[in-house]
């Protein structure tokens, strides 16, 4: 099983009090399941994804309209959240489903009620 969580899920983020909840809500989930369904060899892992290149991540200004409301990060803040990323960039949405690829393959057979982090190693 692999759920998917978030950084805001581990640590908090302000302003997202219904968002970090619901994804520490699924690491919790997740951890019991590994201790219940371990027996039978089940493994339950969660990825929490940093931030990873999308069409609500990317800049406010390049005008994606959802539902038609112009979606995205102004370049200002999203600039000063890249800074804060070691790597000193976003992720890849093949970087994120990497990290999937990998707990659903044999090379993580015995990893079990873990949360991988996928964040260029942001750790706030």
């Amino acid at each position: 099983i692999i759920n998917v969580s978030s950084g805001s899920g581990v640590r908090g983020n302000m302003g997202q009090a219904n968002y970090s909840s619901a994804k520490a809500g699924v690491i919790g989930f997740t951890k019991v399941v590994a201790k219940e369904w371990g027996q039978f060899n089940i493994n339950s892992n969660a990825v929490a994804f940093g931030f990873i290149d999308t069409r609500l991540t990317r800049p406010k200004e390049e005008g994606t309209v959802i539902n038609g409301e112009v979606v995205g990060i102004p370049e200002k803040v999203r600039n000063m959240l890249i800074n804060g990323i070691p790597q000193k960039r976003v992720g890849s949405a093949e970087e994120a489903a990497a990290s999937i690829l990998f707990l659903a393959s044999p090379l993580s057979n015995y990893v079990n009620g873990q949360v991988l982090g996928v964040n260029g190693g942001s750790l706030t």
